[in-house]
C-alpha cells in the first residue's frame, strides 16, 4: 500500500501527534546517520528538535513504524561502510522487516514542495520478495490484518480528516494547500 500527500510544517506535526497520541505506533529512523545506531523517537518535540521538516526533496525525512499488534519485529541491521567513501566511517544502521510502515516526509527545494506519505508491503508482495530480500526476517511472522488495518487508520486520518483539497488521489493538507499560491505542488 502507498499513499502520497501534501503536507507542510504544521501538518507534519499534525500527523506525528496523530501517530504519537491516537495510535500505538513506535516511530524509528528508517536508516541512521554514519557511524550511529538507529534511534526511536517518542514525541513530535524530539522529531522537530533533530530534524528540518520544512527543507528537502522528496524523502528528506524517513522513519519506519512498528506496533506490538504488527506480531513481526524490526530488525536493526549493521550496515559495513568503505571508509573511503564514507569520510572515514565504518558503519551505519537500517531498520527493515517486512510489516514496518514507512513515513516519508517531502520537503520544499528550488521552490517547490515534494510529496510525503506512508507504505508497507502488502503480503503477497512481501511474499514474493522473501527469497531475494533475506536481512527482512520472515513474511509469515507478520501479522498483515493488523498492518493492513494501522495503515487503514493513518491514510484515513490524513485523506479524510485532514487533506482540505485533492490532486486526483493526492491529499493536500491545510499547510500545504495554503502553501500553492507561491510553491508548486509536485
Amino acid at each position: 500500500m502507498t499513499y502520497n500527500f501534501y503536507a507542510g510544517y504544521n501538518d507534519k506535526k499534525q500527523i506525528l501527534e496523530f501517530i504519537f497520541n491516537k495510535t500505538e505506533l513506535r516511530l524509528f529512523d528508517r536508516g541512521s546517520s554514519y557511524g550511529e545506531r538507529i534511534c526511536e523517537y517518542k514525541s513530535v518535540q524530539e522529531i522537530v528538535n533533530k530534524f528540518d521538516l520544512v527543507n528537502g526533496h522528496k524523502f528528506a525525512v524517513t522513519f519506519q513504524m512498528w506496533c506490538p499488534k504488527h506480531e513481526g519485529e524490526p530488525l536493526f541491521r549493521r550496515i559495513d561502510l568503505d571508509p573511503s567513501k564514507c569520510k572515514g566511517h565504518t558503519f551505519r544502521y537500517s531498520t527493515d522487516g517486512w510489516g514496518m510502515i514507512q513515513l516519508y516526509f517531502g520537503g520544499i527545494k528550488k521552490n517547490q514542495l515534494y510529496q510525503s506519505g506512508i507504505s508497507h508491503f502488502n503480503e503477497k508482495g512481501a511474499i514474493r520478495n522473501e527469497s531475494i530480500d533475506h536481512f527482512n526476517g520472515s513474511v509469515n511472522q507478520w501479522s498483515w490484518r493488523e498492518i493492513n488495518k494501522t495503515s487503514r487508520q493513518l491514510k484515513y486520518q490524513i485523506h479524510d480528516k485532514m487533506a482540505v483539497d485533492k490532486i486526483g488521489s493526492i491529499g493536500v493538507l491545510e499547510e500545504a494547500n495554503k502553501m500553492r499560491s507561491h510553491i508548486k505542488l509536485i
